[in-house]
């Protein structure tokens, strides 16, 4: 029975690590190339009511700025194809036909005063449906295959001992 348990327990360990353990604090937003992605920022500054002082300020993979809003000055600037929606304790960017150079870490600065804050997102691309058909030359699109023999490997290593 002890056996069986740590075998239980690597088991759950390795599903854990495969599946649904996330390395970082990032958000995560997965999209396809071509579609209309909404990256959140959420911040505790006006947890207790609207403030009047305020900026924010979205910077891209490379570092660049994608968007800069100035909330006292009602100033919002942002890249073409790329716009923000505001709300108290949220500032989304929205980012109208995702191209493969949006792919990566966005970056969210939050400042109030004195106070700075980042926030990091990470878009990456929708990982393709186990049920999508085939390619034509017979191939299966994606690594789905080495991760469900990689998957089934650790599964009889388990069970079979």
């Amino acid at each position: 029975m002890q056996l069986n348990m740590k075998r239980f327990f690597f088991l759950m360990l390795l599903l854990c690590s495969f599946f649904m353990c996330d390395g970082g604090n990032a958000v995560k937003v997965l999209i396809t190339p071509g579609s209309r992605a909404e990256i959140p920022c959420r911040y505790t500054y006006e947890d207790q009511g609207a403030i009047a002082e305020m900026s924010v300020q979205w910077r891209g993979p490379e570092n660049q700025v994608m968007c800069h809003y100035i909330k006292h000055k009602s100033f919002r600037n942002c890249t073409p194809g790329y716009s923000l929606d505001y709300a108290p304790g949220q500032i989304t960017l929205i980012i109208e036909e995702v191209a493969v150079a949006d792919l990566g870490t966005h970056v969210c600065s939050v400042s109030k005063r004195h106070e700075f804050s980042d926030f990091d997102a990470e878009l990456s691309l929708r990982p393709k449906s186990f049920t999508e058909s085939p390619k034509a030359n017979g191939n299966h699109s994606g690594n789905k295959g080495g991760a469900l023999f990689l998957f089934g490997w650790a599964l009889s290593a388990c069970f079979l001992g």
